[in-house]
């Protein structure tokens, strides 16, 4: 799968200022780029990618999140995406099987990366 493509399928999420945003379905841009288009300058984008929590519910069905131009988690990025799981639980309508990991390693071009931690499943935090 290329860039663009995973960019389409995949559903990015921020939390900006402590408010979650869920840009449009089939952005084929990534996280900075869609921050851009959407009237932040480029170093107030590049802020945010550094210091807020962001990720996605990628293709195969699963949630990932992190921070940074490397795709880090920390605990106060873990922290707050835990606060708004059961948000994006309900946006997103995950099931109860949905695996949670933070961070990814990034791999060749056409492969889904693999995240650096594994949380669990959705069921693991939120009883349905």
């Amino acid at each position: 799968m290329r860039e663009g493509q995973y960019h389409r399928t995949r559903r990015m999420f921020f939390l900006i200022n402590g408010k979650l945003v869920i840009p449009e379905v089939g952005s084929s841009k990534s996280h900075k780029e869609w921050l851009e288009s959407n009237g932040y300058l480029p170093d107030e984008a590049q802020k945010i990618i550094d210091t807020e929590l962001r990720g996605a519910l990628n293709p195969d069905g699963n949630i990932r999140f992190y921070v940074g131009e490397n795709w880090e988690i920390n605990e106060n990025i873990e922290e707050k995406f835990f606060k708004i799981l059961p948000e994006l639980v309900k946006i997103f309508n995950l099931g109860p099987e949905t695996k949670i990991e933070g961070g990814a390693v990034q791999q060749e071009e056409g492969k889904i990366w693999p995240g650096r931690k594994y949380y669990g499943k959705i069921k693991d935090y939120i009883n349905s």
